[in-house]
């Protein structure tokens, strides 16, 4: 046995460990509709990972019950099976035998795993005379909202109705401060008395609050609620009247046979840090109170000087980085294992010949995202290996070399995490993606490139004809667009027919530490990524032309009232940024020309700065990294500038 596959062992015996919990949860609380729901979108999660990682790594008879205990699963999330006695045990059992088979890989299982493969496929046939969703309900909610539900969302929203449930669009604007505080309560507060469905960014508001708007199901909205939410943000709640057909009324609820115990969901990522380390950290904190306690109580002059403020200053976030950087993990630990465990056993799973290339191996993340990433990475390795890279012959007949390549990047700007899979495959069939979207009544005739990209991360979406031990059941990249939801993130994508194809995944850090320009826009201040900024006062003559770099008055000039859509008047003796677009840009960031000069009323500062993370739902708020404290209080947001920039480019083509 190899050490990659003792590796597998080891995470796979820790999934089954823990489909035994949610199967032992799941039969408590089959009854209760939201934890049921809960539980069987996550232990269909756990089955396609362990399908896709058994087949990598040739534990045939694993992967086979997977396979099909897939299927099932798909077909329950679904509404098409019932969840009796009979389907529990079968479950049960299934997970016993992949349970057997990963204790004794060696040993012949063949009869055992036809029996459970057998029972598995008679419950998935079973789902597949059931019909698709009724259009009903989506024809009932508003356009944009309806538009943007999958057929998940959709199922959700009719179990919650059929259950007694009513369907409400809570609309909530939030201010920035607190903003990620208040969300979280709102919801809390919410999934109290229903379930939170979707959430979707709703229009612009005044005076740049955050406006939300979610997809709730409850038996009612009750006056106190309402209180209380008011007190979070500015809230408003409408009923949408859905009328089910005859066979789908809402049905009284079961009597609940066994009583459920609230289970709490904690955050359990740890962090190994070496004693030196911690014991460091406990003698510079030490030294920076007693440092603090002689700047302060110093009764040889009247106030601290400035050169003692300053260096108080510099003290203080040379602590606060190391602390942070406890939190990180390098980029390396992720990369590399997805890398070397994934894709090159699906390479070889394949046979395909693959050269994996790592970059920004150093960068660190925080331990909570580098778990969260781990799964998704995962599938977008095996994307670019089973749908991506061809095979040598097919290679060699297109002009290429017979080895393909796959690169992993990973980088830190502006307090996001930017992790992309590259590769140089065949690119994406956007024909045969608009193909596989008629199949499911999807109208492909406004449909733009980029909306047709979208199209292979909803939920079920394959291009794949049938489903295989690698690809085929839509869910990978369904994955990665969950999880990015979760991490408040984003996955983008850009394809060339023959050339190859980019995954992007931008996560906002809780925490980050960015070098950043502050400048005055109006009255307010805000933050910008220094890292490819100069500054405009920096006479011309010093800045040199290398090649095709453009003098900053050949640059086109944009005013940063205008990228924020802040109506201000601008100042006579405003000064300028000059933004140089990077040499190759991340999925989406097409930022046009050589780069800008930025107009701004003031450069106050270049400064390292603090930023703090707007929570799960931030990166809807276009153009925003997230928001820091300054020295005297003062709460500034922090500025994506290539955003901004391609959102402005955007409207001008419209």
């Amino acid at each position: 046995m190899t050490d990659e596959q003792r590796l597998f062992l080891d995470d796979a015996n820790e999934i089954v460990e823990r489909l035994y919990s949610d199967l032992d949860q799941l039969r408590t609380d089959r009854l209760e509709g939201k934890r049921r729901r809960q539980l069987a979108a996550q232990i269909f999660r756990r089955v396609h990972t362990l399908k896709g990682s058994a087949a990598s790594f040739g534990f045939s008879a694993v992967s086979n019950v997977a396979h099909e205990f897939e299927a099932v699963l798909d077909g329950m999330r679904l509404g098409r099976l019932a969840l009796t006695d009979e389907v529990l045990d079968t479950f049960e059992a299934a997970v016993s035998t992949i349970d057997r088979a990963l204790q004794a890989p060696g040993e012949a299982l063949v009869e055992e795993q036809h029996r459970i493969v057998q029972r598995l496929a008679a419950h998935a046939q079973a789902t597949k005379g059931k019909s698709h969703i009724a259009t009903g309900l989506r024809a009932a909610l508003p356009a944009d909202i309806a538009a943007s539900l999958s057929e998940y969302d959709l199922q959700h929203a009719r179990e919650a109705i059929r259950e007694g449930a009513k369907l409400y669009i809570v609309s909530a604007a939030f201010a920035l401060e607190g903003f990620d505080r208040n969300f979280r309560e709102l919801t809390k507060l919410l999934g109290q008395t229903g379930e939170v469905i979707a959430t979707t960014p709703g229009g612009p508001t005044k005076d740049n609050d955050i406006n939300f708007r979610i997809v709730f199901a409850a038996d009612f909205i009750s006056a106190e609620v309402m209180r209380q939410a008011a007190q979070l943000s500015q809230v408003e709640a409408a009923h949408i009247d859905i009328q089910l057909p005859p066979n789908e009324q809402p049905r009284p609820p079961e009597p609940a046979e066994i009583p459920t115990v609230p289970r709490l969901e904690t955050d359990r990522s740890i962090i190994r840090v070496d004693l030196p380390v911690l014991d460091d950290l406990i003698t510079t904190a030490g030294e920076l109170f007693r440092h603090t306690t002689k700047t302060v109580t110093d009764t040889s002059a009247p106030t601290p000087s400035d050169r003692a403020l300053h260096d108080l200053r510099m003290r203080f976030v040379a602590f606060e980085e190391r602390l942070i950087r406890l939190r990180l993990v390098p980029a390396t630990e992720v990369l590399e294992r997805t890398a070397l465990r994934a894709g090159r056993v699906a390479a070889r799973h394949l046979g395909k010949q693959v050269e994996f290339h790592i970059e920004g191996a150093d960068v660190g993340i925080e331990k909570s995202l580098a778990d969260l990433i781990g799964d998704p990475l995962l599938h977008l390795v095996r994307n670019a290996i089973t749908h991506g890279i061809e095979t040598p012959d097919e290679r060699c007949a297109a002009g290429k070399h017979a080895t393909g390549h796959v690169t992993l990047t990973a980088s830190n700007q502006s307090g996001r995490i930017y992790v992309a899979v590259s590769d140089d495959g065949r690119g994406i069939d956007l024909d045969r993606v608009i193909a596989a979207a008629a199949e499911q009544g999807i109208s492909s005739t406004t449909l733009t490139e980029d909306q047709c990209l979208r199209l292979i991360f909803r939920p079920g979406f394959s291009t794949s004809r049938e489903a295989s031990d690698l690809a085929g059941r839509g869910i990978g990249l369904d994955v990665v667009d969950r999880a990015m939801d979760l991490a408040g993130g984003e996955v983008r994508v850009a394809t060339e027919k023959g050339k190859g194809t980019t995954f992007a995944m931008i996560i906002p850090a809780a925490l980050s530490l960015v070098n950043c320009v502050i400048v005055r826009c109006g009255e307010h201040l805000y933050g910008i990524d220094s890292s490819r900024i100069e500054d405009g006062r920096i006479r011309r003559r010093t800045i040199t032309n290398t090649g095709d770099r453009l003098e900053p008055d050949d640059l086109p000039l944009v005013h940063l009232s205008d990228l924020i859509d802040q109506n201000t008047e601008r100042s006579d003796a405003g000064e300028f940024l000059v933004w140089r677009r990077p040499a190759v840009a991340f999925p989406g960031k097409n930022n046009g020309l050589g780069g800008y000069r930025i107009g701004v009323d003031e450069i106050v500062a270049t400064q390292e700065t603090l930023v703090r993370g707007l929570g799960r739902h931030a990166y809807r708020w276009t153009g925003v990294c997230g928001a820091a404290e300054m020295f005297d209080g003062r709460i500034i947001l922090v500025l994506d500038l290539p955003e901004l920039i391609e959102t402005s480019l955007e409207s001008t083509v419209e």
